[in-house]
């Protein structure tokens, strides 16, 4: 027996390791959602309202990776949501809401134009729809810089059988970084005796937190992070020296370094305000097209720890006095 859509859909979410979803039920499609849920062994967690689900949703994704899942009714349902899913969109986080359609005219309205400007990508799929218009939701949801994206779903189009193959997670490789922009990048670091590495979002991932370690490691620098990035280093780490905001906590550090390395900051994290580093500025960044809040003399894009592999300290390289770094961490915590 061919699987139906709302089926296909458990498995793809399952595949990619989402556990659980979040929401209020309505009439239409999400009672068929809920069993579909069930039978691949992802929780349902009622709430006592929207909102609260799609930003547990969200913090579920930022948590773990996974993309997060709420369930909403139609109408006034979907639209409670919609705090939630700005969160997801401001903060990066890959979320999937899955909306009832109303059929008739009873709470009906335009869903996604009501979430047009906040998602990176909507589907309203027709009965035989199958895996692939799901996987490509998906993929939207996961491609640099995650977001949340839309699932306007009728009763009809729920239980409609569907067919394709779930592939799970499918994310082309970053490219290496441009060997041009190696070489500057290289020049500028050879040239640095005080560097100063603020890392951003990007650097949860394991692959690149891994790579931020030996870097600092290697360049014997401190290291600012973003709330976002708290945990790519340990806090233990003598290099770890606290938040980064965009503020004025971190200006003592700002004001001794002589080149700022600016590693997966997202443009979203820090504050907005003047720039407080007069020098110059490298950026190593997942996706081309990155607004860097600072004007960046290299970037390089692409896989952060292959664009790390890139910046080995170049011979006879002075780091940091180890006392310098720890009276200014302690001056920042203080």
């Amino acid at each position: 027996m061919a699987r139906t859509f709302v089926q296909v859909l458990a498995a793809a979410l399952r595949a990619r390791g989402a556990r659980r979803a979040f929401g209020v039920p309505g009439g239409g499609s999400s009672l068929d959602v809920i069993d579909a849920f069930a039978a691949e062994g992802i929780d349902f967690v009622l709430v006592h309202g929207e909102t609260a689900g799609a930003l547990m949703a969200a913090v579920t994704a930022e948590l773990g990776g996974a993309p997060g899942v709420v369930v909403t009714g139609v109408g006034p349902g979907a639209a409670s949501a919609v705090n939630g899913v700005a969160y997801a969109s401001l903060e990066r986080a890959p979320l999937l809401l899955i909306a009832d359609v109303a059929e008739g005219a009873h709470q009906r309205f335009d869903q996604p134009a009501l979430f047009a400007p906040l998602v990176k990508g909507c589907l309203r799929p027709a009965p035989g729809d199958g895996a692939a218009r799901i996987e490509a939701l998906l993929d939207e949801a996961a491609a640099p810089p995650p977001g949340p994206v839309h699932l306007d779903l009728s009763p009809a189009a729920a239980s409609a059988p569907a067919g394709g193959r779930v592939r799970g997670p499918s994310e082309a490789p970053a490219p290496a970084p441009d060997r041009e922009a190696r070489a500057t990048a290289r020049r500028l670091l050879a040239a640095s005796a005080r560097p100063l590495v603020v890392a951003g979002m990007e650097a949860r991932a394991p692959a690149a937190s891994a790579a931020l370690r030996r870097l600092a490691r290697a360049l014997g620098c401190p290291v600012l992070t973003t709330y976002k990035a708290k945990g790519a280093i340990d806090e233990s780490d003598p290099r770890s020296v606290g938040c980064f905001t965009g503020a004025a906590g971190e200006a003592p550090f700002l004001d001794r370094a002589d080149l700022l390395i600016l590693f997966g900051l997202d443009p979203v994290e820090p504050i907005p305000g003047r720039r407080r580093f007069a020098g110059p500025v490298l950026s190593l960044s997942r996706r081309a097209g990155h607004d860097d809040p600072a004007s960046p003399a290299v970037v390089l894009h692409g896989a952060l720890d292959r664009s790390a592999a890139a910046l080995a300290a170049p011979p006879g390289a002075a780091p940091w006095p180890a006392a310098e770094i720890a009276a200014l961490r302690d001056g920042l915590r203080a």
